[in-house]
């Protein structure tokens, strides 16, 4: 069970391609839609975890894909191997999942929490106060994150244990 490196590089970087479709949707639109975008980030505390769920999800959802690409092209054909398409459907899929659910999750707490912070400062409720309310909105989203991360770093380590593989296999090791 295993294919050529032009398959697994095609579709990596179709992932790649496709990510990079959601990220410039993910940065148009919010701005588009909450000018306070910017004063959420710049306030600081939960409202930088949508800017920091973005940048990852730029970094392992548009890069990474695109170096993962690479790989799958390069490793096989300069090492004569094959690629296990079962360990490598693994490594797209998880990967993905992963990414996407991760940094999603990481943006929507970004939005709610910088989105409560401002509304509540507005109000004029003490800041002491208001880190609680907002850990009630986002609360919920803290442990999905943690298995997205596993899920993620798992589709790598299988990712590269199929890169490894496809190198082993040719003998030239």
């Amino acid at each position: 069970m295993s294919s050529s490196p032009e398959i697994w590089s095609k579709r990596f970087g179709a992932v790649a391609l496709v990510n990079a479709l959601i990220a410039i949707a993910w940065l148009l639109f919010p701005i588009a839609l909450d000018t306070r975008i910017s004063r959420m980030i710049a306030g600081g505390s939960v409202g930088t975890w949508g800017f920091l769920g973005f940048l990852l999800f730029l970094i392992v959802g548009v890069l990474g894909f695109a170096g993962f690409a690479s790989l799958y092209y390069v490793i096989p054909k300069t090492a004569g191997g094959t690629v296990n398409n079962i360990l490598a459907w693994l490594h797209l899929v998880l990967l993905e999942v992963g990414t996407v659910v991760g940094t999603g999750l990481l943006g929507y707490a970004g939005y709610v929490g910088g989105t409560t912070m401002l509304a509540e400062i507005a109000k004029g409720t003490a800041e002491k106060d208001i880190s609680g309310m907002v850990h009630v909105k986002i609360a919920f989203v803290v442990q999905p994150i943690g298995i997205s991360a596993l899920v993620a770093g798992l589709g790598v380590l299988l990712g590269v244990i199929a890169l490894f593989l496809a190198y082993r296999k040719s003998g030239k090791g």
